[in-house]
């Protein structure tokens, strides 16, 4: 990383041994006599520990969920932070002072950014009391907001005018180029600068920590603009997709359930109306970043978006984000109103409490969606159904689940349960038929009408044996003068040379540590798939003994000839190595 020395890094993570710092968050234990600890995982929710931190390497890796790292990437997943953060956070554990040099210009943009963010939240909530603010006052009232609620979030307005904010925060010792890039201000073609919000109620972002790191902004009039909200940019202190709404007050929940709403008016009101584990995303559809960032605080959630066709695309979209989480996933059915705002002052809070209660899981929800529209009173409605239905519960992974819904459907649909059944297992056989067609075709990768032999097998096995020639070279420095030539001729997985080529420049020049070292100079992507070879391969991997072998794999397969040559061969060239292959 750039932002820091390596000497101050090494310090560092010499100063915040993994074991200790994971003991303050996962209760671990020595797993038998070995050297490895293991415990329950903090980013998933199970029963069996596959969570291990490796004291030898510095590292940890989940076997559930393949999170995995050093301590900087511990702590950054852990507590939401990025790197500069997480170097702070560490260094502040360990006592350490903080070298102005290297990542000074970064982190002092940084604290600039969250300096103007909060005077420009703290100057927003004040015109919401002047006169001009009136308006947007009204506004709050007629959603039914109270000052607790108002107080409780910030809210403010931002002026009509092209230059409030911004000779305001000018006067506070800010300069243009610092408020464009803030997002509090914009550039016109000119070259002017004015403020990016005007004449909108504000609602400010908070990170988990309670800071203020970005804006949202609704209109007043139509006619002022056709975008309803508009959001900060991504700034030095926020990226939209890695954020929540809301989240510095859900995190908090004790009973570790996160509601989902789709807009901040929806949040807002839930929480006034008692529900304090609301949050929602900002101007954009739900992310994985946001799923993984769920999954840290709550082990359920309920989707809660709005009642109508966009709210049901909406909703089956996030469904299938949260599927390969480890998150109970519920869907809320909001009747008798487009959303859960509207619900709550139509019915009133203890209602709105009772419906979140009565949520129904996703299947149960997708169920109920593949049933509107159809008249299942005649024969076409009822072969429709079951057959939208068959296709949702197909995608279940356990029998009992399978059983259960099936007895539903048929109910429902007034058809025998085994009917249910085989149509089921009918589309589970396409699939499985489906999945096995693709994966030949993907190991197929030269015509099978030249009879040639797979490239695609050929390529898979050079990549495992990188992988293991990564891993010898990781646990074995000296190794490197042998596997130096086949490093240099370059590797078929991208990442894996990527990685190999940091590690053999440590070596080269003395600096390689263990996984620390190589930690510090990688992406968090890297990182992670660093931590998981070597947790895999940990005491069955390669060894150096094995490492000719390896390399003679990687160089055949370097010699067989890909796809894209024999297409550009003509049919003399293409039967001369059809009788070539034929020969072997």
């Amino acid at each position: 990383m750039a932002f820091f020395s390596q000497d101050f890094l090494y310090e560092l993570l010499q100063r915040n041994d993994i074991v200790d710092v994971v003991s303050t968050y996962v209760e671990i234990k020595r797993k038998g006599g070995g050297k490895t600890y293991t415990g329950l995982c903090p980013f998933h929710t199970e029963k069996t520990p596959s969570f291990t931190v490796y004291p030898d390497s510095q590292s940890f890796y989940c076997f559930g969920c393949g999170a995995g790292g050093n301590v900087i990437s511990f702590i950054e997943k852990r507590e939401n932070l990025d790197f500069v953060e997480t170097v702070k956070f560490l260094a502040v554990r360990a006592g350490m002072e903080i070298p102005d040099d290297g990542g000074a210009e970064v982190q002092s943009s940084r604290k600039r950014n969250y300096e103007a963010n909060q005077l420009a939240a703290r100057f927003f909530f004040d015109q919401l009391n002047t006169e001009e603010g009136r308006e947007a006052r009204a506004y709050l009232r007629r959603r039914g907001l109270t000052d607790a609620t108002i107080k409780k979030f910030g809210m403010g307005y931002a002026p009509q005018g092209w230059d409030s904010l911004r000779d305001y925060l000018r006067s506070k010792g800010f300069h243009d180029e610092e408020l464009v890039t803030f997002g509090l201000c914009a550039r016109s073609q000119k070259g002017s600068v004015f403020d990016f919000f005007r004449n909108r109620v504000m609602f400010p972002v908070f990170d988990i920590r309670g800071k203020v790191i970005a804006f949202s902004g609704r209109r007043l009039h139509e006619e002022d603009s056709p975008r309803k909200y508009v959001n900060t940019i991504d700034t030095p202190v926020f990226k939209k997709s890695r954020n929540l709404f809301g989240l510095n007050f859900a995190k908090n929940n004790t009973d570790r359930t996160i509601v989902l709403a789709e807009g901040q008016m929806d949040a807002i009101a839930m929480h006034q109306a008692g529900v304090g584990n609301a949050v929602a995303s900002l101007g954009t559809a739900l992310t994985s970043e946001q799923v993984d960032l769920i999954a840290q605080y709550a082990d359920r959630v309920i989707i809660a978006y709005d009642d109508d066709e966009a709210g049901h695309k909406a909703t089956e979209k996030a469904i299938g984000l949260f599927k390969p989480s480890p998150l109970n996933v519920e869907v809320l059915s909001i009747k008798g109103a487009k959303d859960a705002d509207e619900y709550i002052k139509k019915f009133g809070a203890e209602s709105f409490r009772s419906l979140l209660e009565g949520s129904r899981n996703s299947v149960e929800y997708q169920l109920a969606v593949a049933a509107n529209g159809l008249d299942l009173t005649t024969d076409a409605g009822r072969v429709a159904y079951l057959k939208a239905a068959s296709e949702i519960i197909a995608r279940s992974s356990s029998p009992v689940e399978r059983d259960v819904y099936a007895g539903r459907v048929s109910e429902k649909a007034a058809v025998s349960k085994n009917a249910v059944l085989d149509q089921i297992e009918s589309i589970r056989r396409q699939r499985a038929r489906k999945q096995r067609r693709d994966e030949q075709r993907r190991m197929t990768d030269i015509p099978s009408q030249y009879k040639l032999k797979s490239y695609e097998r050929d390529k898979l096995g050079s990549v495992s044996a990188e992988n293991s020639v990564l891993y010898v070279l990781f646990m074995n420095p000296d190794t490197l003068p042998k596997i130096a030539p086949v490093i240099e001729e370059g590797f078929t997985d991208e990442k894996v040379g990527r990685i190999i080529r940091v590690l053999a420049q440590e070596i080269r020049e003395n600096r390689f540590y263990g996984f620390n070292s190589l930690s510090t100079e990688l992406g968090s992507e890297d990182v992670t798939f660093l931590a998981g070879m070597i947790a895999n391969m940990d005491g069955s991997g390669s060894t150096a003994e094995d490492l000719d072998m390896l390399l003679d794999r990687i160089r055949k397969a370097k010699k067989k000839e890909s796809k894209e040559t024999i297409r550009a061969m003509d049919i003399g060239d293409i039967q001369k190595l059809i009788q070539k292959n034929g020969e072997k």
